[in-house]
């Protein structure tokens, strides 16, 4: 199979953007990849997930046909010693405090709670724990924590591990349930000693990293690859990965204080008494997305069933991005996602689809690869016409030997074609033909 690469990623190593990103966002994410000296694509996909987990379901998007709520599952490769775990724990510093604090308060409460149980007043309220952040778990305490919780944050350093039971038993259920929690649709757990569970919305994001060398034993089995659980995950591969030398540079009180700062604000905000509970997807914004959607469209009628998955689920991402963009932006009160913020959002789109492509030619190296669909006369003609830009339809006919109305029925048939840069506009020779919609790149 061959893989599309953009321009963009051919004039230098593949990198996710942050220069669609507010001057304070920029300035947070550089303080931290230059402090850690790690690649700065680690500290700005951690920065989203902490504000993905940090929001919730308090704010979703709507484009007018579905809501979108904004969880994220990150799978950070880079080689062991890379310097990418530590700088993400610190990243997510503030949500682990706070997590911490509301164990304090809940251990609290568990104390009046027993004193008022022991002195006879049987109808107590049970305290629960406001669990933002869970480590690896177990299946049953991820989905305690989220049916108590209205949104759960799952930290993994060691990918690889979480995963290692469910590529083992795929047959238990927990893929699906996963694949499930990650669009965001309810869920239902049935117990046997116990009544059915049912989840509303379950919002879970997870981050965690992995190595190149095991990417395969950890993602590369046939249930993985074809069951959509790996097209899921964005991953934060890059090219660059400069060694972890020791170095005296540190990240600065500022920096870090402004980041708590954020995030501990953005745990405070009230978003539904300041009237931003909706990010509406409209106008500009719309047809930029309607653009790339279709785009996306085009490239799966290329693109093997992996790819293609890869490609659908990048159609739903990128709303999910650019309403943390929104976020990250500081625009108290504005409820419309901005056309720059989803222009940006795409950009970073491209460099999770480099990724994706990378994962899997990692995947597949070494298996059998199926056999080539063998290309149809009819296609062959319309790229062999394309590629040539023959004066007339009439004279590359006559070249051929065939007649013109079926060259026409070509062109006619793969003009889609043209949006691969073979050719921008096709030539003419009689009135019909004139009738055609041109397509540019």
């Amino acid at each position: 199979m061959k893989l599309a690469i953009d321009d963009n990623t051919l004039a230098g190593t593949l990198s996710l953007p942050i220069d669609g990103l507010s001057s304070e966002a920029q300035t947070i994410i550089q303080g931290y990849a230059d402090g850690y000296q790690c690649n700065r694509d680690f500290i700005t996909a951690s920065v989203f997930t902490a504000v993905s987990a940090t929001i919730g379901k308090r704010i979703y998007s709507d484009d007018g046909r579905y809501k979108n709520y904004f969880p994220l599952f990150i799978c950070l490769v880079a080689p062991s010693g890379s310097n990418k775990t530590t700088p993400m724990r610190e990243i997510l510093r503030p949500l682990i405090n706070r997590n911490a604090s509301n164990y304090d308060s809940f251990q609290e409460a568990m104390k009046k709670y027993n004193a008022e149980v022991k002195a006879g007043n049987e109808n107590a309220d049970i305290p629960k724990f406001k669990q933002l952040v869970i480590s690896d778990s177990t299946p049953e305490s991820r989905v305690k924590a989220l049916s108590e919780n209205p949104n759960v944050l799952l930290v993994s350093d060691e990918i690889a591990t979480m995963l290692y039971n469910m590529n083992r038993y795929n047959k238990s259920g927990e893929v699906p349930q996963l694949i499930s929690i990650w669009s965001v649709d309810d869920i239902i757990i049935n117990r046997k000693s116990e009544t059915a569970l049912l989840i509303k919305e379950p919002c879970l994001s997870i981050i965690g990293g992995t190595q190149p060398d095991v990417l395969t034993d950890t993602f590369g089995s046939d249930y993985f690859m074809s069951s959509g659980f790996n097209q899921r995950w964005m991953f934060v591969y890059p090219d660059d990965i400069p060694p972890a030398m020791y170095s005296k540079s540190k990240v600065s009180k500022e920096i870090s204080d402004s980041w708590s700062e954020y995030i501990n604000g953005l745990l405070d905000f009230d978003f539904g008494n300041n009237g931003i509970g909706t990010l509406y997807i409209m106008d500009e914004a719309k047809q930029t997305y309607i653009d790339y959607y279709d785009k996306l469209q085009l490239k799966k009628t290329d693109a093997c069933g992996y790819m293609a998955s890869v490609y659908a689920k990048l159609q739903i991402m990128v709303q999910r991005w650019a309403g943390i963009v929104h976020i990250l932006g500081n625009n108290p009160g504005m409820s419309r996602i901005l056309p720059e913020e989803m222009e940006y959002s795409i950009r970073c789109m491209d460099y999770f689809e480099r990724c994706a492509e990378k994962v899997y030619m990692k995947l597949t190296e070494g298996k059998k690869q199926l056999e080539a669909k063998p290309m149809g006369n009819e296609e062959m003609i319309a790229r062999v016409y394309y590629a040539n830009n023959p004066k007339s339809q009439q004279a590359f006919a006559d070249a051929i030997g065939v007649s013109r109305p079926f060259v026409s029925k070509c062109l006619k048939k793969y003009e889609r074609l043209r949006g691969y840069g073979l050719r921008d506009v096709l030539d003419i020779d009689n009135e019909e033909d004139i009738k055609e919609k041109t397509v540019t790149t």
